[in-house]
Formats: C-alpha cells, sequence, structure tokens
C-alpha cells in the first residue's frame, strides 16, 4: 500500500470510529473488476467496515481492494477535495461508471452493526407531487475506470460521514512495476487543482472550488464607473494595490507583510462594485468566501479558508458581510486565524459589512487585523449629480429626448433629479434608470411608440416619485465619522502608510 499523504490537503482519518456515522456510498449491482467477482466483496466490505467490527474504516476498505486486486499497485487516498474527474474531464477523459445500474445506501453505525437503506431526498414539483432525486447526481462515489497515460485506472470512491465530518477513502488500482504511474496522475490532479484559468477560488459548502461564472460577472467592472469621493477612490485603489509591490517596504520597518482593509456603510453604495473592481485588477490569486459553513463546523471552515491563503499567497482574502460570517462562538477562533501565531505574510483580508455596529469590537477596532477603513455612504447632492449624468448621457446618446419647455438643458434636469433623490443610494439610482429603459423597452414591443417619441422627462419623473415610496430616507444611517476614508490604526501602520505615500509607489 502505498499512500499519497503528502498530496493530501484533508486531516488524516480518526483512528476510532464513533458509533454514529452514517455512510452515503454508490453501490453498483455488478463490478467489472479484473478478478470478475461481481458486487458481492463491496457488501462483505461495507458490512465489515460498518457493522462493528471495524476499528479502522480505511483499512477495511483497502484490505477488501486488495484482496480482490493482489498484484496490483493500489494508491491510497483520504482527500475529499481531490477532484480526480474534474481533471479528467477537463482533459477530454472518458470516464466510464463500471455497471450499468446504481443502488444507493445509506449506512448508519449503531451499536448493534445494522445497515439501514435509505431512498435518498425528495423534492416536490410544481403540483406538489414528489420527485425523487439520485444522489448520483450530487455524490461521486462508486467504481470508474480510465485510461491515462497509457495506464488503465479502477477507482473505488467510499464517502462517508463521521460525527458530521465528512470522510473520505479513495483507491487507484492500476497495474505496473511501481507506483509512478499513479503518482503521476495524483501530481497532475493536483496541480490542476491549484491553477486558475479565467477563474476564481470561491470558498462555498465547506471546500474550496474554481467559479468561472464569478470571474466573467467581474469583468464588466470598471473603476471608471464607480462614484465615489475622488480622495477616497485614490486611496483605496492604492491599498488594494500597492500593497503586493511593497513587501521590502515592511520589511525594512519589521512589520508583518499582512494588510486588513475594511469596507463598511449601508448597502447599495458601491461596495460591491469596488471588490469587483480590485478582482478584476488584482494580479495574485483572489479568494472569495461565501460563508465558513464547513459540514456543520464553523471552525472547520475558518481553518480551511486561511490555510488556503497561507499556502497561495501572495493573494487577496475577501470576506463579505463580515457581521453574517463571524458568530460568537466562533469568534475568538476567526480572531487566532487572522491575527494569530500565524504570520499570513503576503495575505490582503478585504472585508465588507453593511451593519458594522454588529461586529465584534475586538475585530473592528484591534491594530493589524482591518487597519483601514473605508465608508460607504449615501451618496450627498454632488456625487448623486455625477452619477445621474452618466446615466443622462447613455440615454442621450441612445436618442432618448431629456429636455422640455421647464427643464431647457439636461443639466438642470440633473439637478431636478438629484434634489429629489435625497437619501437614495447608487441602487434606487440605477433602478430608476433601468425601470425607465423597460418601459420604453415594453413600448417599443408592443409597436406603440419609439425610444425618440416616448415623452422621457415626466417619464422618468414619474418613476423617481414611484421610488421614492419605497426610499425610507434614514433608514440606513450613515457612519458618523470625520472623513469617508479613516485612518490606519497603530503606529507601525501608519509609518508604512506614510512611507507608501512618499515613494514612488
Amino acid at each position: 500500500m502505498t499512500t499519497c499523504s503528502n498530496c493530501s490537503h484533508a486531516a488524516m482519518y480518526k483512528s476510532l470510529l464513533r458509533l454514529s456515522v452514517v455512510l452515503l456510498i454508490l453501490v453498483p449491482p455488478a463490478m467489472h473488476c479484473s478478478t470478475a467477482m461481481g458486487s458481492e466483496w463491496i457488501e462483505t466490505a461495507l458490512n465489515d467496515a460498518y457493522g462493528g467490527l471495524a476499528v479502522n474504516t480505511h483499512y477495511r476498505f483497502f484490505q477488501s481492494v486488495k484482496k480482490q486486486h493482489p498484484n496490483s499497485q493500489i494508491l491510497s487516498l483520504q482527500d475529499i477535495s481531490f477532484n480526480l474527474y474534474g481533471y479528467l474531464e477537463s482533459q477530454n477523459i472518458t470516464i466510464d461508471s463500471v455497471g450499468s445500474a446504481t443502488q444507493h445506501t445509506v449506512l448508519e453505525r449503531r451499536p448493534q452493526g445494522r445497515r439501514h437503506p435509505f431512498h435518498g431526498p425528495m423534492m416536490v414539483d410544481e403540483d406538489g407531487e414528489q420527485l425523487s432525486v439520485p444522489l448520483s447526481t450530487t455524490l461521486k462515489n462508486g467504481v470508474i475506470q480510465a485510461e491515462y497515460s497509457s495506464t488503465h485506472f479502477t477507482v473505488y470512491d467510499f464517502n462517508w460521514i463521521d460525527s458530521h465530518e465528512r470522510m473520505r477513502a479513495m483507491f487507484l488500482v492500476f497495474e505496473g512495476a511501481d507506483d509512478n504511474a499513479g503518482k503521476a496522475l495524483v501530481q497532475d490532479v493536483y496541480r490542476w487543482m491549484e491553477t486558475l484559468k479565467d477563474e476564481i477560488w470561491v470558498f462555498d459548502e465547506g471546500h474550496w472550488q474554481k467559479d468561472k461564472d464569478m470571474y466573467r460577472d467581474v469583468q464588466s467592472a470598471d473603476w471608471r464607473n464607480i462614484v465615489l469621493d475622488s480622495k477616497m477612490l485614490q486611496d483605496l485603489q492604492r491599498d488594494t494595490s500597492v500593497f503586493f509591490s511593497s513587501e521590502e517596504v515592511y520589511k525594512s520597518l519589521n512589520v508583518v507583510w499582512k494588510r486588513g482593509v475594511l469596507l463598511l456603510g449601508p448597502p447599495g453604495n458601491g461596495k460591491t462594485e469596488a471588490i469587483k473592481a480590485i478582482i478584476k485588477g488584482s494580479s495574485v490569486p483572489c479568494l472569495y468566501v461565501k460563508t465558513f459553513q464547513s459540514f456543520g463546523d464553523h471552525e472547520r471552515g475558518i481553518r480551511t479558508i486561511f490555510r488556503k491563503a497561507r499556502r497561495v499567497a501572495p493573494a487577496i482574502l475577501i470576506l463579505e458581510d463580515l457581521d453574517s460570517l463571524v458568530r460568537p462562538e466562533t469568534r475568538s477562533f476567526f480572531l487566532n486565524e487572522l491575527d494569530g501565531l500565524e504570520s499570513n505574510q503576503g495575505i490582503l483580508t478585504i472585508g465588507t459589512t453593511n451593519h458594522p455596529e454588529n461586529i465584534d469590537p475586538a475585530i473592528l477596532n484591534r491594530p493589524s487585523r482591518f487597519d483601514t477603513k473605508y465608508v460607504f455612504n449615501l451618496p450627498d447632492l454632488n456625487l448623486r449629480t455625477q452619477y445621474i449624468q452618466t446615466w443622462l448621457l447613455k440615454l442621450e446618446s441612445g436618442g432618448v429626448r431629456l429636455v422640455d419647455d421647464q427643464y431647457p438643458t439636461v443639466g438642470e434636469f440633473n439637478k431636478e433629479i438629484s434634489k429629489q433623490t435625497e437619501g437614495w443610494s447608487f441602487a434606487y439610482l440605477k433602478e430608476l434608470f433601468v425601470s425607465f429603459q423597460l418601459t420604453c423597452a415594453a413600448l417599443r414591443a408592443a409597436g406603440s411608440e419609439s425610444a425618440e417619441s416616448v415623452n422621457a422627462v415626466p417619464e422618468i419623473l414619474r418613476h423617481v416619485e414611484n421610488l421614492s415610496k419605497q426610499v425610507v430616507i434614514g433608514s440606513e444611517p450613515e457612519i458618523e465619522q470625520g472623513k469617508s476614508h479613516l485612518p490606519s490604526f497603530g503606529r507601525r501602520h501608519a509609518r508604512v502608510a506614510r512611507l507608501m505615500e512618499d515613494s514612488e509607489f
């Protein structure tokens, strides 16, 4: 038995199996393995492993596989994130599932050592009828065969849950004088797993995955389209770009090369758009965290997140809606990962929150955690005028007439809209013009009017009046600060900030 322990990113399997264990596993009725033994041996292995006789479940499975392939090389992995199937598919390699049908079984370990069948999750269609959802749509379990680099592989993949923790035993079976062919495959898979190609790392459902959709979404971001105070915009761009070229500055000051930036303020005022622009312009990997949840264990999720960030650093770690991510029971654990014994060298952590009042002061105010804070408040009259102007220019270029007897110039019309939208967020201002354009599109589709014939001025003002009923002015209080860009906390980081401002960066 050769164990690829150096490649595994998951914790090694516990030596003792607790009494409460549930196994979700795909058991094909006919295994065309090299010994032509059928599937009986797998049923025997499952009974042995979960019938109260096993101490080390992973080793029991290995013994069973080895018994069926006594003269073959067997490479064993225990990594729940090992994406063999995704890699083979990316290489256009055919994956053959062994067996023409599937049977799903849940194994429940109890003192009596009995197994109980389970028929999988049920869903309801639009008529209220129950629909059975095969577990094979969400689980990659069972036996597959594939040809890779002139070597035939049979792969046994077992997944189960041990005390709310997902466990996995995967065995790569192949012929050869040594295990080099298996090791080459494993190394190629891990190399592919760590390489981004038009993708962003996203942590969701307990593990890291590469997300192409998010990558495509951020490509539309542009700093020029983000309306903020010019000084604040300049400082934000500097703090999120210069950091990665300033390692030597931090070393010269004997300061750990890490930084935390917090974007805070009411929703709809540009925080997410700023995050997108930061990701798009970054020259280092970006790791986006949707949740700390990891198979019922938030601490495990936090540990996995920071372990990945340290491994790929320099990198940007994005924690959006920080106030909802950190629970009171995991606060200390999160703080230890953020600012504990681990150095976090080369990690720029960017957090966002709509409700800073819900964040523990130990996270919000402690130096070296989130050193710099940017407040995205509701836009004032000047910023609203700038933002509205961009939309009016788009409409005007599209042939929409934006003047009438009351507002003889576009500028006068802009002033009126800006005056009537006090207390609006950028999101509501955007909705104003999107809803107007949808009205125009509906009229064109009905064949009643063209964009040029729509009386735009009163129509837009009508949309302003309608949306004003939805906007509760003051419902999202502004954050009381003298400046929108709060100064860095801590003397050492203040020195870094001054040095960076005076340098050529």
